[in-house]
């Protein structure tokens, strides 16, 4: 498993880096990471917890409730979705080279199926539907259908705006 978790972040460096202009990828000067799609904080990491795993991120203490693309992407799925019991309305992109990120726990899924989203527009409004304990966004990121971390990404962008002057 310790393989597949190292490949993971090569993988989706090229899938972002070298994606062709069909998959709507933008490039705002940032480098590959991803934005932060809501405006609150880190309020559960991915991983082990109590009663089992966590296979995303929640951001809580939400300032407004937009939540954004983290990357640019087609959207594969929106509403409440088989597979996705617990997760209430979520929104899907596919991003590339096998990656999806998952948008869950929505009050309203704004993005439509096929549609093609940049980084940075809105495609929801945080809520608590589905298995909740309080209005935040869940959010992840899947390699061909597998859980992994995103906040590397998150970093990658931040330190890419440092370097940058931004």
């Amino acid at each position: 498993m310790g393989a597949v978790l190292r490949r993971a972040p090569c993988a989706l460096l090229v899938a972002l880096a070298i994606a062709p202009a069909a998959s709507a990828r933008v490039n705002d000067g940032r480098g590959l990471g991803f934005l932060w799609p809501a405006d609150g904080i880190l309020s559960s990491p991915f991983g082990p917890r109590a009663g089992g795993f966590h296979p995303g991120i929640d951001i809580g203490s939400l300032q407004d409730l937009t939540v954004r693309a983290a990357s640019s992407g087609r959207v594969a799925a929106t509403g409440a979705l088989m597979g996705y019991e617990g997760y209430g309305y979520v929104v899907v992109l596919d991003i590339g080279g096998g990656f999806t990120t998952v948008y869950a726990h929505l009050a309203h899924a704004l993005a439509r199926t096929g549609a093609l989203v940049a980084r940075g527009d809105t495609i929801g409004i945080a809520g608590c539907t589905g298995w909740c304990m309080g209005t935040h966004l869940h959010f992840e990121l899947r390699d061909h259908g597998r859980a992994v971390d995103p906040m590397w990404l998150f970093r990658l962008a931040h330190t890419a705006s440092l370097i940058q002057g931004g």
